[in-house]
């Protein structure tokens, strides 16, 4: 390989982690090789150990010796080229040195290249696979037990497609109920972050839906490691294992907190301000997902407004559901600060809207990023307050302006309404009227603080 070429992709041991995050930026193959100046090996630093450092707020200007790893996976110079593919293939790598017998770095073998020539020889040149995953296709669910999941598996099977589900159970099981007679329905209790475990269930699918992760600010913060591991991390060898498999159609639930705090309206081309554990991680897994150059690969990222509304796994922890069934329970509702403003869609949207990707063609959500919701569902808080005292007239609503939630951003949802002619079916409205009648009329939900219902409550129990 040409010297030029190789110095893209080696740094000096001296150097500081923010030199190396400018030449992974530069160099296109997500990652570097420490070496010293003969260019000997010492280490090797990949984007994934950069945006776990950044989550771990590691200052910047550190010495890369302080993240890389030093005993990397390498190849030997004097195989053929073919045994080098195989090598990085079987490898749970993407990016490995080729070293001679001095361990002096002389070439090297990014995964993401191998596949796509291998794809493209197998397919011709002008495949690009631009088609929709139809029934009776088959849709991995990741997190298919949780309170998204539960009612995407209901909507996918209703349709005729195949659901095969992958989750820990943190919230329990119950959920799973609803699906016990359903002979397209398949259940696999696992950890998203256990590699054997993933490419098990990846066998056979024609398209992944991630939703396992730990959601919810509160709920990130019971243990942050753990929270970095799951909701990033995992997501990491989750993509890449698609990669190696040829899956084309990956969809990856992230959030429009990632906004964070903002007095203007904010579209998918707006500066990102997240306030929490929870939205860095959603943008690093971004940045992964979408650093993936590859032909077939076709990955869509959807930034959820605020979700609401009955699902099979019932929350009560999110805002809406929340201040609805203690209106109807307790007769009286504190808002804090109340001015903010806030995007909601309904849980049944957000199914819908998973479907409408699905049935997209590549070309039209390959690589995109889409805020899920509708411009016409944004409302400040204390609006939210009024729509329940009209629903539920005896309940006192009460503002508290000194304990105001940081996180303030008014959304716009006109991409995905003009490239995929999504709109809400379901509203605050109609939520808040199905909660209400929940709790009154069926007799359901009395139990709404038992921690089954509570993301961070069922983590710490």
């Amino acid at each position: 390989m040409e010297i030029k070429k190789l110095s893209k992709v080696i740094v000096s041991p001296n150097v500081t982690i923010s030199t190396v995050i400018e030449a992974i930026n530069k160099n296109g193959v997500m990652g570097v090789f420490v070496c010293d100046e003969d260019r000997e090996l010492l280490g090797i630093i990949m984007d994934s150990d950069i945006r776990r450092a950044t989550l771990r707020n590691l200052d910047l200007n550190a010495s890369v010796k302080t993240i890389m790893k030093t005993s990397p996976f390498t190849i030997p110079h004097n195989v053929s080229s073919e045994k080098k593919k195989q090598l990085i293939i079987k490898s749970n790598h993407v990016l490995a040195p080729v070293i001679d017998e001095n361990r002096k770095v002389v070439d090297y073998v990014f995964l993401p290249d191998i596949l796509n020539n291998i794809y493209e020889y197998q397919n011709g040149e002008n495949s690009n696979g631009d088609t929709a995953i139809l029934p009776p296709q088959k849709i991995l669910v990741i997190g298919g037990a949780g309170y998204i999941g539960s009612v995407l598996n209901d909507k996918l099977l209703r349709m005729g497609y195949k659901v095969r589900v992958l989750d820990l159970l943190l919230y329990g099981k119950d959920t799973l109920k609803a699906f016990e007679d359903e002979p397209n329905f398949e259940f696999i209790r696992g950890d998203c972050r256990d590699e054997e475990t993933i490419n098990r269930v990846l066998d056979g699918v024609d398209a992944v839906v991630h939703l396992g992760e730990i959601v919810g600010d509160s709920a990130c913060r019971v243990n942050e490691a753990f929270t970095v591991e799951i909701n990033y991390v995992a997501t990491h060898k989750i993509v890449e294992s698609c990669i190696k498999r040829y899956i084309k159609r990956f969809i990856f639930a992230s959030s429009c907190s990632v906004y964070g705090h903002s007095e203007e309206e904010v579209n998918e081309q707006s500066v990102l301000n997240p306030v929490s554990l929870y939205a860095r991680c959603k943008i690093q897994s971004e940045e992964a997902i979408l650093g993936f150059n590859s032909t077939y690969f076709c990955p869509t990222i959807l930034r959820l407004a605020t979700v609401h509304g009955r699902s099979y796994r019932q929350r009560f922890d999110l805002v809406a559901n929340l201040l609805t069934i203690k209106a109807s329970a307790e007769k009286k509702i504190q808002i804090f600060g109340g001015g903010q403003w806030r995007p909601f869609v309904s849980v049944n949207d957000v199914g819908s809207s998973i479907i409408a990707v699905l049935h997209s063609d590549c070309h039209k959500v390959k690589n995109q990023i889409f805020n899920l919701g509708d411009s016409r569902e944004n409302y400040q808080l204390f609006q939210i307050g009024k729509i329940i005292k009209d629903l539920i007239p005896d309940v006192e609503v009460e503002v508290l302006k000194e304990k105001e939630d940081k996180r303030n951003y008014r959304v716009s949802f006109e991409k995905i309404k003009k490239q995929l002619g999504f709109t809400a079916e379901y509203k605050i409205f109609d939520t808040v009227k199905d909660l209400t009648k929940a709790y009154n009329v069926e007799k359901l939900f009395h139990d709404y603080q038992d921690a089954k219902y509570h993301n961070s409550l069922s983590l710490k129990e």
